[in-house]
């Protein structure tokens, strides 16, 4: 027979999900404390108690509870630098795969033209898309 002691009592409102980084399982009871909001990856079960819904690590931000997913899709931001690729050159737009939900979009008036000219983009700009990125390119 083994004897485990607790090094702190716990109670039964107590949730390990408040330590940092804790992992979880769909359905864990992340907090029964009715003062917290319920964010991506959880739901709040007839008691308002907050469950996940996803396995993953459990985020708290303030008064928000949230679980990240062990796997999910990037979803960029303003300011990150990304790779991708051009899968498609679309009327003033290349579309490029970057491994998120969506495909981003690349505008011709957001591309420098080569030479380095500032100027209006024009219908001949667009007739040379092709020239400048096709299909398969790699651009960060």
């Amino acid at each position: 027979m083994i004897d485990i002691r607790l090094s702190r009592e716990t109670s039964e409102e107590e949730s390990p999900a408040e330590e940092i980084n804790f992992f979880v399982t769909p359905g864990f009871v992340i907090s029964s404390d009715p003062g917290f909001m319920r964010g991506h990856g959880t739901w709040a079960d007839e008691d308002d108690k907050i469950c996940a819904t996803v396995a993953g690590t459990v985020e708290r931000i303030n008064k928000l509870y949230s679980v990240r997913p062990q796997r999910s899709r990037y979803s960029g931001e303003v300011g990150d630098v990304v790779v991708g690729r051009i899968v498609e050159v679309q009327h003033k737009r290349w579309s490029v795969d970057v491994n998120a939900r969506l495909n981003a979009i690349l505008l011709l008036t957001s591309v420098n033209l080569p030479g380095g000219e500032l100027r209006r983009k024009t219908e001949e700009d667009e007739l040379m898309m092709r020239n400048y990125l096709e299909v398969g390119d790699l651009i960060s």
